[in-house]
């Protein structure tokens, strides 16, 4: 049974909530208990305090409290007294009629001369107590009576004297009755409201959480088929469980996107190793077998081989700048860099290796213009996007760079007049592993991997930047950073 429940959310809401109701429900029905049950007995000592006072006010008339006086006073009001003689004890038993119409019908009277001694009462089983302290009420307990009792003195209105004693007996056995019965019916009532508000809490625990078991379904189900990446969980429930199962998909379908990327990825850098290793091996064999001893052959052999090999390295490289910028961000928070120094430095850079190329830049910047990135972060955003013009420009060989600053922004701009890119390759030229088709194509070293863009991504979203791509097939591409400048103040404390 403990195992179902660990295994059903709903039991194991519903068996807390039935303890708690339980427990609340208790700890109320013990305020209301101790509650009712003092009334009870306050009502209890009122009541005797009462008779009390109407049985002295009723004998204060009288000058004496003899047996004699009392009997004349019962025959007076029809009562059927009767004289008892038990050994030592002579007292009367009024029975009916007299005192005993004063009182309740769970109350008993005793009345003593001046000298203490019984004269009347109106049970026989009394005639053995004694008088109480006068004037307070105490709770007395013994095999024969429990209850709450009350002495007096009783005072002549004639001459003001003490002419004798009255206590009244009040029985509490109705109230232990009623204890007994008010308990009985709590706890049977708080049985029955428990077992109900468990039954509704586990109707309504089940309902509420049949989306959870539906998610909780799909989640087992891809547990089992863990490479069904298009599975969706598509819950509505229109709370917080809807929202986990958005948010799951939205995983899933992120995780889907990047294993149909990477999956293609292995594919092409299969297809792409193949090829330059067939080459390679070809080559080293026909070298092997006759065409080293031809100077020909082999100059052309070593050529394809030095070629090929190129190719691999641009693979392995453009694969470690990938891993290499990922953990490099928090590092170099803070840092300032001077951006037009920056991008002088990279243009001077490709100036030398592509001297067959026309890199241009203009500024409206005379002064130094600073930014909050890492310079190394910064010059690899360029060079990302010069290099990607550089591999696209098959026609023309001019790279147009420029640099503005728009109120609190700088703005570089770089410009091919390349290829261009199609409106559908540029809703997804910045996802990790993807190439146009052009460059899918490419059997020179320029194709790359399609990872720069990802590359160049990460730096913008890492240091909060903006970057939009314009294109027009045949024509070229250019994009646009934006760029946050620092204040004179933060240069400074960098300084």
């Amino acid at each position: 049974m403990i195992k179902c429940f660990k295994k059903s959310l709903s039991k194991k809401i519903s068996v807390k909530t039935f303890l708690w109701v339980l427990l609340i429900l208790s700890a109320f029905n013990l305020v209301i208990y101790f509650g009712v049950t003092r009334i009870f007995l306050s009502k209890d000592r009122y009541n005797t305090e009462q008779s009390t006072e109407v049985v002295r006010e009723f004998l204060s008339k009288e000058t004496s409290l003899s047996q004699e006086k009392l009997l004349d006073l019962l025959n007076q009001y029809g009562a059927s007294g009767s004289l008892i003689e038990n050994a030592d004890k002579k007292y009367i038993l009024d029975r009916q009629g007299g005192i005993d119409e004063l009182i309740f019908d769970n109350q008993e009277v005793s009345v003593f001369n001046k000298d203490k001694q019984l004269v009347l009462t109106t049970d026989k089983v009394l005639s053995t107590m004694k008088i109480g302290k006068v004037g307070e009420t105490v709770m007395y307990r013994s095999p024969a009576f429990t209850g709450f009792y009350q002495s007096e003195k009783i005072y002549s209105k004639d001459s003001r004297k003490v002419i004798g004693y009255v206590t009244v007996y009040q029985s509490i056995a109705s109230y232990f009755m009623a204890r007994h019965t008010f308990v009985v019916i709590t706890l049977l009532c708080e049985l029955v409201e428990a077992c109900v508000i468990f039954y509704l809490v586990l109707a309504v625990s089940h309902r509420t959480l049949r989306p959870l078991r539906e998610f909780q379904t799909f989640v087992d189900k891809l547990a089992e088929s863990p490479s069904e990446l298009a599975l969706r969980s598509d819950i509505q429930s229109g709370d917080e469980i809807e929202d986990l199962s958005q948010n799951f998909d939205s995983v899933l379908e992120q995780i889907e996107g990047f294993a149909k990327r990477q999956t293609r990825f292995v594919s092409d850098v299969s297809h792409e190793l193949r090829t330059p290793i067939a080459v390679i091996k070809g080559h080293l064999g026909l070298l092997q077998r006759w065409g080293k001893d031809d100077p020909e052959v082999l100059c052309e052999s070593l050529d394809a081989a030095y070629h090929e090999a190129d190719r691999m390295s641009i693979m392995v490289n453009d694969m470690l700048d990938m891993i290499r910028v990922q953990g490099s961000f928090d590092l170099h928070k803070g840092e300032v860099t001077d951006l037009k120094q920056s991008i002088d430095v990279v243009l001077g850079n490709f100036r030398i290796l592509y001297p067959d190329f026309r890199f241009s830049l203009v500024s409206t910047v005379e002064d130094c213009i600073y930014a909050e990135i890492y310079k190394h972060h910064f010059e690899q955003a360029i060079l990302i996007l010069i290099d990607n013009g550089v591999k696209y420009s098959s026609g023309s060989k001019n790279i147009h760079v420029t640099l503005d600053v728009l109120g609190d922004n700088a703005i570089v701009k770089v410009r091919d007049e390349g290829e261009g890119i199609s409106q559908d390759d540029l809703n997804h030229i910045f996802e990790r592993f993807y190439r146009t088709d052009k460059s899918r194509n490419r059997v020179s070293t320029q194709g790359g991997l399609g990872i720069g863009l990802a590359i160049l991504k990460q730096i913008v979203d890492a240091y909060e930047l903006k970057v939009s791509v314009s294109s027009v097939v045949d024509e070229g591409t250019e994009f646009t950073l934006i760029i946050p400048l620092v204040t004179t103040e933060k240069i400074k404390k960098t300084d």
